[in-house]
């Protein structure tokens, strides 16, 4: 959160006329309420500048809080409350930041059922589909904590049965069969006692005619680093910097007029 605010007021509305002083405080919101709108499409055009193909989800995360005559303060913040999503406050904090991200929802769900090792994160495999802004496609998160019997206690209605799995692995004429499998690293015991020669992460095998392939979906890793790159705060403060004294001429020329 970025908070924009003034002081000294009181001083300055003791040197104004009557008519003057009274419009001031209207002045000063509208302004500071300007220049945070300015601010948050600063802060847009940041994103489309240092991300690559940014979601429509995370170029709406901002959001202003008007300053009033009451409250001299306007606030841009980032969303701290997504639903079934992740907020892009707290996904777009390592980017602003720097440093460790949290675990993701996904990391969490396969990780309660012990699947995910602690100390490890889920990164896309090669063959992860993704969508047209480079994230993993919702249907395949979905798929795989389904097949993994993943999805906590209000979810369990999501997960797979083995009747299910065994269709799926079968295939049909229209779509080939496939299973999910984890594998804890090279070295390691299947859950089936196999003695495993894949990285660790959760893998599809996918099966045909003459044989069968199998592709890494998802690989565990050590902590991601993130480098700072979104310059939030730089950039909100540059806007207020040099756009506030523009807004409040303006606001307070519109408040004389305005004067009743």
């Amino acid at each position: 959160m970025i908070t924009m605010k003034v002081t000294g007021v009181e001083e300055l509305q003791k040197r104004l006329d009557k008519v003057s002083a009274g419009q001031l405080p209207f002045a000063m919101a509208l302004a500071l309420t300007r220049t945070a709108q300015d601010a948050k499409d600063a802060l847009v055009k940041e994103m489309r500048a240092v991300f690559d193909r940014p979601t429509p989800y995370t170029l709406s995360s901002h959001y202003v809080k008007a300053a009033t005559k009451r409250d001299l303060s306007a606030k841009v913040y980032l969303k701290e409350f997504a639903g079934k999503g992740t907020p892009a406050g707290k996904y777009l904090g390592p980017e602003i930041m720097g440093g460790h991200r949290g675990l993701k929802r996904f990391e969490m769900a396969l990780r309660r059922v012990g699947l995910l090792p602690e100390g490890r994160f889920v990164v896309p495999g090669s063959a992860c589909p993704m969508d047209a802004y480079g994230n993993v496609q919702r249907s395949v998160i979905v798929q795989v904590l389904s097949y993994l019997q993943a999805f906590g206690e209000q979810g369990y209605k999501a997960n797979i049965t083995e009747a299910r799995k065994a269709r799926l692995a079968k295939g049909n004429r229209r779509k080939q069969g496939f299973v999910y499998f984890v594998s804890r690293g090279r070295g390691t015991l299947s859950a089936t006692g196999r003695m495993q020669n894949l990285p660790a992460g959760i893998w599809k095998r996918t099966s045909f005619a003459a044989g069968s392939a199998v592709q890494p979906i998802f690989m565990f890793v050590k902590t991601p680093t993130y480098a700072k790159r979104y310059n939030f705060y730089e950039v909100a403060h540059r806007i207020a910097k040099s756009n506030f004294a523009g807004h409040f001429r303006a606001s307070f020329r519109e408040a004389l007029a305005t004067a009743r």
